[in-house]
């Protein structure tokens, strides 16, 4: 991927993560290991043992060129990921338009549309053979629309 590709990609992790909620943030990061727990409370600046959400916002803002929205995104939505891979099945790997149209409602039903949506943001970061897909999703699936 181009570094212009790259900071399109990276602006919509940007985007899909303001749209998502304090709330959602500190939930998503109680479901992570504790030493990611850690270092999410620690990036964010948080004095306790939860994630301050907009010290993590601000903290993914300052660190964009270091990586730090990639690694937060994906810390954070790596449940939804798992779910997302298990429903694919021997499809994962190689998933057509088709077949993660045919996950996404489950997703957006067990995670919310926010978390799918930032998971999916989240992936096409990668160089996933399935990114052309997953952007195509992004902008065509009724049930991630914005």
């Amino acid at each position: 991927m181009n570094s212009k590709e790259h900071v399109l990609r990276l602006a919509l992790v940007e985007r899909e993560f303001r749209s998502v909620t304090d709330v959602e943030i500190r939930k998503l990061a109680a479901t992570t290991p504790a030493e990611v727990q850690h270092w999410l409370c620690s990036l964010s600046g948080s004095t306790d043992d939860s994630v301050d959400a907009e010290g993590l916002r601000g903290a993914m803002k300052r660190g964009r060129m270091k990586g730090v929205p990639d690694r937060v995104s994906t810390a954070l939505t790596d449940v939804c990921l798992t779910d997302c891979i298990e429903q694919l099945g021997e499809k994962s790997d190689h998933p057509t338009v088709e077949d993660l149209l045919a996950v996404t409602s489950g997703l957006v039903e067990r995670h919310g549309k926010p978390v799918t949506r930032l998971m999916f943001a989240s992936a096409a970061l990668s160089e996933a053979p399935a990114v052309n897909a997953i952007l195509k999703v992004l902008k065509t699936d009724p049930a991630l629309a914005v």
